[in-house]
Formats: structure tokens, sequence, C-alpha cells
């Protein structure tokens, strides 16, 4: 009876994923729901049959990129691995990720299973699995109704550690990473950069760890590398970053992003210094599994952007590249891209409140918009849309935006198109996760009806 509900928990949920995908959507959240309603220890028996090793990824930023890299370092050292790669992070994607690659009675077995995971989610996902390793990225504020304040969160994943025996892969340059180093583990490994060219002494932004969180005195920093990763340590208590072995160093993110890790050189044509974070995590990951130098190379180089992680696009000769941006954090690093790129540019803007985006938008006054405001962005049009378009024109134009150049536009599709409808070269899409997909969808059937010009090239600093 048992393997009969499996079975047919199997079927159903691969019959919803393609009904599901027939009628454009992502098949990712529904087929698992109804599939777990069907035999709801179905996950944990799935997963059971995992050989090597289940590799859980959890943080506020990054878990999407960071997963599919590994995933692709996993593929080209010859393994096969589960993963739930469309980014469906809740127990249903999960479930679901497991179903679409399973056979019809539930029985394939794969050498890894990698998870990327809602913070929220890791309690529930844990009563099902035993994962071997658990890389956590990075805490940021993020959602506040409906995750709560950062300190909720942390209590949740330590708690539900402590009945587990894992190896924690942390962030060492994340003070809040301090709280995971004994809670459940049966080893402890760090990363983290050493000093780059792109540092900064003095931060304005928000950062969560200010605070000390072994003492509650105010943490001093040597070199910030964005928000509150970087070089700390407490005066009162000692405090300080752990040493990490994995150690990322001679980063360049000119064009393209180069580093090395412990002594292995690396190029990705991913940019930006939360991407380098990303390599740099996705590459412990995989050392830490034993996976080879030169796999681990070949799939770094090799990798490109999912969708709305810096994916690009090519639409009458313009480059246009979408990116999802969910608190300040995200936001001000996927801003300094923009405004590192000194291609002249327009920008549209997607702002969603529906519940998975978070009711709250007052994150967007914590994000540094003024940073586009100066003259050598070469910003000549803005373009705000989605539900909460109003807020974010409101936005841009107390950020310093020249109001002239601030347009509104309800409708996605009519955005994008007046966002595209500018001669400039370079257009950047920016969304919150809501809108992301249906921006996504748009930005293909445009490039499918324009011509297939070769974009433009220009300079980007």
């Amino acid at each position: 009876m048992k393997r009969l509900r499996i079975s047919l928990a199997v079927i159903i949920g691969k019959i919803l994923i393609m009904l599901s995908r027939l009628l454009g959507n992502q098949g990712s959240n529904f087929p698992g729901i109804w599939a777990l309603k069907i035999y709801p220890g179905l996950l944990k028996e799935l997963a059971a049959r995992t050989r090597r090793e289940i590799i859980v990824v959890t943080g506020t930023n990054g878990k999407t990129t960071t997963s599919n890299m590994i995933a692709a370092i996993i593929r080209e050292q010859g393994y096969n691995v589960i993963h739930n790669r469309a980014g469906a992070n809740m127990l249903p994607g999960i479930t679901t990720a497991f179903i679409k690659q399973n056979n019809l009675l539930g029985r394939k077995e794969f050498d890894y299973a990698l998870l990327e995971t809602d913070e929220a989610t890791i309690p529930a996902l844990l009563k099902e699995i035993k994962p071997g390793m658990l890389l956590i990225t990075n805490f940021f504020r993020d959602q506040l109704d409906r995750y709560g304040e950062l300190d909720r969160i942390i209590q949740l994943i330590n708690h539900s550690l402590q009945e587990q025996l894992v190896r924690l892969i942390l962030n060492s340059d994340d003070p809040l990473a301090v709280c995971f180093g004994a809670a459940g583990a049966a080893s402890t490994y760090y990363y983290g950069f050493a000093p780059t060219d792109y540092d900064i002494l003095q931060n304005s932004e928000s950062r969560e760890g200010r605070y000390c969180v072994c003492c509650g005195h105010e943490l001093d920093y040597a070199r910030y590398h964005y928000a509150q990763l970087g070089e700390y340590h407490c005066p009162q208590c000692g405090n300080r970053n752990p040493i990490p072995q994995f150690i990322g160093s001679d980063l360049h993110l000119e064009d393209k992003t180069s580093l090395t890790v412990n002594g292995l050189h690396l190029e990705s044509p991913y940019q930006g210094f939360y991407n380098a974070y990303n390599i740099l995590a996705a590459v412990s990951v995989a050392k830490s599994l034993g996976m080879s130098d030169n796999a681990i190379q070949k799939a770094i180089l090799k990798y490109r952007p999912r969708a709305g992680r810096m994916e690009e696009f090519n639409i009458s000769g313009k480059r246009t590249v979408l990116i999802l941006v969910k608190n300040p954090t995200g936001l001000n690093q996927s801003l300094a891209a923009i405004k590192n790129d000194s291609t002249p540019k327009s920008v549209f803007f997607a702002l969603n409140d529906n519940a998975a985006d978070g009711r709250d938008i007052s994150w967007i006054w914590d994000a540094d918009l003024e940073m586009l405001a100066e003259d050598d962005n070469h910003i000549g049009k803005v373009v705000c849309s989605g539900i909460r378009n109003g807020d974010m024109a409101v936005r841009f134009k107390y950020g310093g935006i020249d109001s002239s150049i601030i347009n509104i536009e309800s409708d996605l599709e009519t955005g994008i198109k007046a966002a595209l409808d500018h001669a400039l070269p370079v257009v950047y899409v920016l969304s919150t996760y809501t809108a992301l997909f249906d921006c996504r969808k748009i930005l293909i059937k445009l490039q499918k009806e324009s011509p297939q010009r070769p974009v433009k090239q220009v300079l980007r600093g």
C-alpha cells in the first residue's frame, strides 16, 4: 500500500508538472503540494535514495546562484544530482524537484541531492531529511512581515540544528555566522575574502550585524567588503572573524569576475562582489565534497546566470539585463553593478507587494538609490511598474533622479517596451519576486520578435 501511494503521488505530480508547463507556469510548487497530500512522507522517502550526500543551501542572498554553481560542478565531475534549480525553495518546491527527476515508481537513486532552502523552511526540512552538509551564505534583513527580525530566524535554524550531525560551511565575513559555529555541527568550515581593492573603510549601509552576537557591544571594522561583510572584531569580548579554511583573494571585477581560492584561479562571466561571494561559497562546498580543481574551474567558467540573476537578453541589439531584487542589501549590490557600467542606460523597476514579495515595501528607503543620481551614471530613462509603481517613482525622485526622466507604467510589458524605446544601448530590468517570471516571459518574447542584431560593444567600467 505504501509503495502504491508513493507511485501514485509521483505520477500525479508529473502530470501536474506537465499541465502547469502547458499553461505557461513554472510548475514548481503546485505539483509538490498535491503529491504531499497523497503521501505526506514522500519527500523523506525520495530523499532517502541519495547515495552520497544531501547538501542544503540557505541564507538571505545568493542561494539560487550558489546552489546552481554547485550543481554545475557536481555534474562536471560526472555525478548526477537532484536539485531544485528553479529556486522553489519551500517543501512543495523541493518535493516537485524530486518528482520531476524521478521514475514513475519513485525509486531512482542519485549521487547527490542539492536543496536550496528558504531560511524559515529549515526546521521543517530537517524533520524530513538528514543532510550531510549545510551551507549558510549570509543573513540580511529581508521581508520582515514574513520572517520577522533576523534573531528569530537565527534562533529557528539554531534550534533545528541541535538534533543534527552536519558539516557546516559558513561565511567568516558575516558576524552573524558565529551564531552557528557549535550548533549541531560534526565540523565547521569557513570561507571569506582577504583584503581586496574594492573594500571601503566607512560604510553607511544598514548593517544587521552591527553589534557583537556574543556580548552586544558595537563591532569595530578594519574594512568592509559590503554591508556587514568584512573584517571585524569586538573591542569588549574579542570576538572576531573565524579563520577561514577557504580564502578568496586577487579579486578583479572589471567586465568579468576573476579570483583565486586557495591557489586555484577562477574566472566567471558574472559581475559584482556579491557574485564573487557566490563563487567562493560554491567552491568551498565543492572542495569540501572532494571535487577536482579541473571540474571546479570548468564549471565556474561555463556557468551562465539563471532567471533573474544578471540574466542577459539581446533585444534589437540592446543588452538587456534582468535582476531579481528583494531586500536593501541585494538592491544595493545590483545598483552598484549598474553604477559600475559606464554605458548610457535606462532602468526599469517592477515593485510588487504580494505575499511572496513581502507586504512591507519600506525596504526601498533603506537602499542607496542615491548612488544612481550622479551624472556620470548616464541614466537616460527610468520606468516604474508593478503594483507599487508610484511608491517606486517617489523613491527614485527623492533619491535625486531627475523627475523629467521618471515614467510610470502599470502594465509590465508596456513599461519594459517604454524602457527599451530609447536611444540607449543598455537596459536594466529590476524586479521583485512575483513580477520576475512575467518580466522574463516578456523579455523572451521581445527577444524572439526583435531583429537579431549583435549587441553593441560598449565600454563597461
